[in-house]
């Protein structure tokens, strides 16, 4: 981004709720920088003031998406972190679905992740996931300090337990629960679940 002025969170916020219906209406591939400037009812030329392009614009969605909101305390200082890390999977499955029918084309772009290091929605997404794993991380360390894990616990192969089955649970909601009707296992009861499983009391 370029921009950084008093009216820019506003039009930033424009644009991405322009470029989110764009890429839901168009797709990824179909939607262009003069599609989104229209939509959001802007100069195609004002769009570059803010983003170099439609794959920094689709990053920063992304970003924008699944950044972690709940900063009330640092991590390492929490007084209950398993309450903590219950709350991120639950804020993470809110904002997604609060998307609505916009959902599937935000969960669309994680097939970036795995692609070449200079494509810039992949790396908005690594940025998220690294962010999101240290923060469970030092949240695990933290439960297990405070004796809400056992000290045996495997911090990283937790992290990354925890962080999959999130992310895993909100596709699974976001692509199966709207055509079945039926409303499916939740984040906070499956990572209860998991959590139980690993000797916590929650």
């Amino acid at each position: 981004m370029k921009l950084s002025s008093p009216k820019r969170d506003l039009r930033q916020r424009q644009l991405l709720d322009a470029a989110l219906r764009v890429f839901a209406r168009d797709g990824f591939d179909g939607a262009s920088v003069a599609s989104i400037a229209d939509e959001a009812g802007v100069a195609k030329g004002s769009v570059y003031l803010y983003f170099d392009s439609k794959e920094a614009l689709a990053g920063e969605l992304v970003r924008d998406v699944f950044t972690n909101p709940d900063a009330e305390s640092e991590p390492s200082q929490e007084s209950k972190p398993l309450e903590r890390l219950l709350r991120f999977c639950v804020q993470q499955e809110a904002r997604v679905l609060s998307l609505g029918d916009f959902a599937g084309i935000v969960l669309h772009m994680w097939g970036h992740a795995g692609k070449k290091e200079n494509d810039l929605i992949a790396r908005g997404i690594r940025q998220v996931s690294a962010e999101s794993m240290f923060m469970i991380e030092t949240l695990v360390d933290r439960a297990k300090a405070l004796g809400e894990l056992p000290p045996n616990v495997d911090t990283l192969t937790t992290a990354r337990a925890m962080l999959a089955l999130c992310y895993g649970l909100i596709q699974q909601r976001v692509t199966f629960e709207r055509n079945q009707g039926a409303p499916l296992l939740r984040c906070d009861d499956a990572m209860r679940t998991y959590l139980r499983g690993l000797g916590a009391k929650v």
